[in-house]
């Protein structure tokens, strides 16, 4: 398995510092950011990102309109929404948004290593919906 660089993004500091905890167990390595904004700056200049697992309400730029302009801009770069109220969101909005994966907080561990050893020809077969079971498209 390669060591991939994710980017978590996040308004909520405690959040990110799980996730940090999380990560620290893992072969991958964990970029964050507070807020959307320093999320596209960290994508402007850092390279190889493999996916970005993003919450959806945050203040000034959510992560529904993150993912519609990072997808317009990296169309194959993996985006995963993570959320403690994805019930606010239409879930074909999330999916023509571009999102490979959607999740409720809390994340369990066995989900996140579902997103990080997810293949890529895999996802694109496969949708997941709130709860995380697996869908058939």
């Amino acid at each position: 398995m390669s060591t991939k660089k994710v980017l978590v993004v996040d308004d909520n500091l405690s959040f990110l510092k799980i996730m940090r905890r999380l990560f620290n167990k893992s072969d991958h390595m964990i970029i964050t950011a507070d807020s959307a904004e320093e999320a596209e700056h960290i994508l402007r200049y850092e390279e190889k990102i493999s996916l970005i697992i993003t919450d959806l309400r945050m203040p000034w730029l959510n992560g529904l309109d993150f993912c519609r302009r990072v997808k317009t801009l990296k169309p194959d770069l993996k985006i995963y929404a993570l959320s403690g109220c994805t019930n606010n969101f239409d879930m074909n909005e999330l999916e023509d948004a571009g999102f490979d994966g959607i999740y409720q907080k809390p994340i369990r561990k066995a989900n996140l290593e579902e997103i990080l050893n997810a293949d890529s020809r895999h996802l694109k077969n496969k949708k997941y919906d709130i709860c995380t079971e697996k869908l058939d498209s």
